[in-house]
């Protein structure tokens, strides 16, 4: 193991806030899908998360998510309204609502699918510099991170 001096933990520190600031920025941006129509990727993620199959309730989003129910219900509620997605009881456990794409939300899908298949590929060659070896450092690194802020949220130093 090396030891990590005072300055390189600051350069890590800055590197890190930098870049967490700037994704967050990214986060905040939102999308055009066309017709001049623009979403949120709060919003694209759950039209997402639905048109993948991967979830199709409140509660299913809230934990893929590690977001609030509320937080969810409000991007959903905003969604149904902008007729992406479909709200329907369900006939089994009435309190349970299925969520579902409009054929609106079925093009934003593929229309956000398409952005992400870009997205991978220009961001892939982007990495393209890096071994295998130093990426697979780099995740280390970034769960290691996850793991500190995880414990410093749950007041656990």
């Amino acid at each position: 193991m090396s030891e990590i001096t005072p300055e390189i933990l600051h350069k890590i520190l800055i590197q890190f806030i930098r870049t967490s600031k700037k994704f967050n920025e990214f986060e905040k941006m939102s999308i055009d899908i066309g017709n001049g129509e623009k979403l949120y990727p709060s919003e694209i993620h759950i039209i997402e998360a639905i048109g993948s199959n991967r979830a199709n309730k409140v509660t299913e989003l809230s934990y893929m998510f590690h977001i609030t129910k509320g937080a969810v219900s409000q991007v959903v509620n905003k969604l149904h309204d902008k007729e992406f997605i479909h709200k329907e009881r369900n006939k089994e456990f009435g309190k349970e609502i299925i969520l579902s794409l409009t054929p609106k939300g079925q093009k934003a899908f593929k229309i956000q699918d398409e952005l992400h298949k870009k997205m991978k590929i220009e961001f892939s060659n982007y990495l393209d510099s890096f071994g295998l070896e130093q990426i697979d450092s780099f995740i280390l690194i970034l769960a290691k991170i996850e793991e500190y802020i995880d414990a410093f949220l749950n007041d656990e130093l």
